[in-house]
């Protein structure tokens, strides 16, 4: 197995094509074609069904992707700490954080602590919980703001902020000025749901299921930044959780107390296995001030 044939698996997983990915490459089509027929040889195992121009990949590519990712994870970490040296700045920090508060939460944070030390190399990896668990278990990440985890004696917790879920309408809904939103009052409507992969979306979808509630189920987003712009072109209504957008007002929506409201627990995550750099804790410093301030 030779780096070159891997290179050529990754970039066609990443473009989908040969051609674009000789592109990627700076190689020509028919090489990228030869490298990935060798590595289907030496693997003895099918990796692309061809459908036109496009490739798709089998399950068994999907899963030797993941091992890929993982491994030029490694390399670009390496080339990155080179740079990083050269440059005089050593200092890093790897984040990971929940789709749902990666564009608000996040990199609010993030500005704050870069206008206390700009010279501060800062990475932001969005994953779901589970996964970000996994990424401060292997020390990928420093710190970690997902929902809490399991016990796990490689990992270290403490809640930063909790709260209760809200329904978020669009301006002029019907229910904008009732005092209180229950889920038979969403019965029919265009409701905006997180992604299948997120656990929130388990806990509302269970709420209305036991309230026999049937919602119209049309679109759905990752982010609550994603969702709340949906809301706000007027395509449904949702529930989410308190963490949200500065921009909510200044967009039109419509926040109304829910119930039963699922309680949202943001954590900061980190590993147990080895000393918090004391770069890391001055970013705990800035969470713990960005949490500590008045709600505006």
């Amino acid at each position: 197995m030779t780096l070159r044939r891997i290179d050529a698996f990754r970039a066609v997983m990443l473009t989908g094509t040969a051609t674009e990915a000789a592109k990627m490459l700076g190689v020509t089509q028919p090489a990228i074609s030869r490298l990935i027929a060798d590595l289907e040889a030496e693997f003895e195992m099918k990796l692309f069904e061809r459908a036109g121009r496009r490739v798709i990949p089998t399950e068994e590519a999907k899963i030797l992707f993941e091992e890929v990712r993982r491994a030029f994870f490694g390399l670009e970490r390496i080339k990155d700490t080179a740079l990083a040296i050269r440059n005089y700045r050593y200092a890093r920090l790897r984040i990971v954080a929940l789709p749902s508060i990666a564009a608000t939460i996040a990199v609010d944070i993030i500005r704050v602590f870069s206008e206390r030390h700009p010279s501060t190399f800062v990475s932001l990896e969005v994953e779901p919980s589970d996964s970000a668990v996994e990424w401060i278990i292997s020390q990928q990440c420093d710190l970690g703001l997902a929902s809490p985890p399991k016990e796990n004696p490689a990992i270290a917790a403490r809640t930063v902020a909790a709260g209760p879920s809200v329904c978020l309408l669009p301006a002029g809904h019907r229910l904008a000025g009732e005092p209180l939103v229950v889920p038979e009052m969403l019965a029919g409507e265009s409701f905006i749901s997180f992604r299948p992969d997120s656990i929130y979306r388990f806990k509302v979808d269970e709420i209305f299921r036991q309230a026999g509630v049937e919602r119209v189920l049309k679109f759905e987003a990752r982010t609550t930044d994603a969702v709340c712009g949906l809301v706000a072109q007027g395509l449904g209504v949702s529930v989410v959780g308190p963490f949200l957008p500065r921009s909510v007002e200044a967009d039109g929506l419509v926040l109304r107390p829910f119930e039963p409201a699922p309680q949202v627990e943001l954590s900061l995550l980190w590993s147990s296995q080895r000393p918090m750099s004391a770069i890391a804790r001055t970013f705990v410093e800035v969470i713990d001030d960005y949490f500590s301030r008045p709600t505006p």
